[in-house]
């Protein structure tokens, strides 16, 4: 799409700026709570027992992921990368002995990891949304040796807001099951927001 590498750059600078205001806080990282992103990490920490385990995190932001699973997982292998410059340099700072990228995962390779986890990645993505999620996740599947987990806001919300995307659950789920036919669909735990778990193989 000639208006892809626009759309990233414009999340780029979006970021950059909350982050000139704002500094590491959640609200750098567009929550309104800091709660509602706790929340969500231990959704998607849910996927798998994840000790041990490689993880990718799409759009780290401040890496406050790699903090949570610090203190909930052991021997975790934690890389991140980001859109923002911005994002990006505050990670490092915060967790230098950590792998913090700036990177595009559907321009550069960042290699393949046991888990590829994505938070809040899709809301801006404006007109070209549907298709840039569907590429989104095609990528992170392709990097997954064993499993995904993502969340997006959702159609189904009572109370969406103008200028933001929210993805149909269900077309969500029949696209990830032209993948793999181990998903699971969770949207026990916001009313506005949905977590889809993509499996290489079934879970015993």
């Amino acid at each position: 799409m000639s208006d892809q590498p626009e759309v990233f750059a414009d999340i780029g600078r979006y970021y950059d700026g909350l982050v000139a205001r704002y500094g590491h806080s959640h609200l750098a990282c567009d929550y309104g709570r800091s709660e509602s992103q706790r929340r969500k990490f231990a959704v998607l920490s849910e996927v798998l027992p994840l000790s041990g385990k490689s993880v990718l995190d799409v759009g780290c932001g401040f890496a406050d992921y790699a903090s949570y699973l610090q203190q909930h997982c052991t021997a975790v292998e934690y890389h991140g990368v980001d859109l923002s410059p911005a994002m990006v340099a505050a990670a490092q700072k915060l967790h230098p002995d950590l792998a913090i990228r700036r990177l595009n995962i559907l321009e550069e390779d960042p290699g393949t990891y046991d888990v590829v986890t994505a938070n809040g990645i899709f809301y801006l993505l404006g007109t070209e949304a549907p298709a840039l999620m569907r590429s989104l996740i095609t990528r992170m599947f392709a990097l997954a040796r064993e499993a995904v987990a993502f969340n997006s806001l959702s159609s189904w919300a009572a109370d969406p807001q103008s200028g933001e995307y929210y993805a149909d659950p269900a077309e969500t789920m029949d696209f990830c099951r032209t993948m793999t036919p181990w998903v699971i669909l969770r949207h026990d735990y916001h009313p506005r927001d949905f977590t889809v778990y993509m499996y290489r193989a079934a879970r015993t």
